[in-house]
């Protein structure tokens, strides 16, 4: 793995992608410039933030495309093993019942990057539902060690195929609960091995959701 750190960058997907050629490229940042959310969010940058991708080719990934951003989630759960992180389908990380992480998949060409962005202090975050982990700042050199070490994870996971999707779900906070869709709303019954949302819809029907755009209602 080809490793790059930076104090700041314009954005971490864009220059990872640009460095894949032989082995796989993984970039970390304390802050950027041009950070990107899910759904072409703009990605703000807390008062001390983790932003980091991880890129490799297509040929060297052992499980389903789907399931990325739920192996991305639950391995910064094990890499925080003490803190008492959960998981909202399929991108967020969740502390406290704020938001304080989020993964972004990527494909270009045969090119898969794996982004996360993590707040690991912030202060007064202007978004209501955004929080950070920790009440004050972190030694930064810790910071670069959970994020090789969520790198090494996933690398080893996408290429072992070795995902444990029930260790997912016992980290998921959205099943059970009322969540709403573009087209719609229901429960969530549980998630399919393909990543996808089971959705028991208001008027009893079943389908299985793969767009990330919900909300939780309770």
């Amino acid at each position: 793995m080809k490793t790059f750190f930076f104090d700041s960058i314009y954005n971490t997907q864009e220059f990872a992608l640009t460095q894949l050629s032989s082995e796989p490229v993984f970039v970390t940042s304390f802050s950027q410039e041009k950070g990107k959310g899910t759904s072409n969010r703009t990605w703000l940058n807390a008062d001390q933030s983790l932003a980091c991708s991880f890129a490799l080719f297509d040929e060297h990934i052992n499980i389903p495309h789907t399931l990325i951003p739920l192996v991305a989630g639950t391995t910064f759960t094990k890499v925080l093993k003490e803190i008492d992180l959960t998981l909202k389908w399929p991108n967020d990380i969740i502390f406290n019942q704020k938001k304080v992480g989020g993964i972004l998949v990527e494909k270009v060409e045969n090119k898969i990057c794996i982004g996360m962005g993590v707040n690991y202090f912030w202060e007064n975050p202007p978004v209501p539902n955004a929080g950070s982990i920790f009440k004050t700042y972190q030694n930064q050199e810790m910071i670069k060690d959970d994020a090789k070490n969520w790198a090494e994870q996933i690398e080893a996971t996408l290429k072992n195929n070795n995902f444990d999707l029930n260790e997912y779900k016992s980290r998921l906070q959205t099943i059970g609960k009322l969540v709403e869709y573009p087209e719609g709303r229901g429960w969530a019954e549980d998630v399919n091995t393909d990543g996808s949302l089971r959705i028991k819809t208001v008027d009893e029907k079943i389908i299985n959701l793969t767009s990330p755009l919900i909300t939780e209602v309770n």
